[in-house]
């Protein structure tokens, strides 16, 4: 019994790792694509960015396909980012900077 519960235990934590490293690495593919696409045409950083949405508003904006337009609401001159792909990671990275996630960017 003892065994079976460590079992159960053990796969339950490398499955919350898992899907932790899996997020991480999404926002820092957002970052990568914030700065190659957005942050030329846009102006500021990708931490301003995030910062003029709650985590829910970005949520919602990447669930119902309006992330392009939220960001050129903020960003006029943003190009159409088309590929899902790019969205989410964009997504991931605007989230984790959003106005309440409590986030602040490091000094690099």
């Amino acid at each position: 019994m003892l065994k079976k519960s460590l079992s159960i235990i053990s796969i339950t934590l490398l499955f919350l790792v898992a899907l932790s490293s899996n997020a991480e690495a999404s926002v820092v593919t957002g970052k990568r694509y914030y700065t190659q696409l957005l942050k030329e045409p846009c102006g500021f950083k990708g931490d301003i960015m995030g910062s003029k949405h709650t985590k829910n508003a970005w949520r919602a904006f990447y669930k119902s396909g309006t992330l392009n337009t939220a960001i050129k609401e903020i960003c006029p001159k943003a190009p159409d980012i088309i590929s899902e792909k790019k969205q989410k990671h964009l997504y991931h990275f605007l989230e984790s900077f959003a106005s309440d996630s409590g986030n602040v960017p490091s000094c690099n």
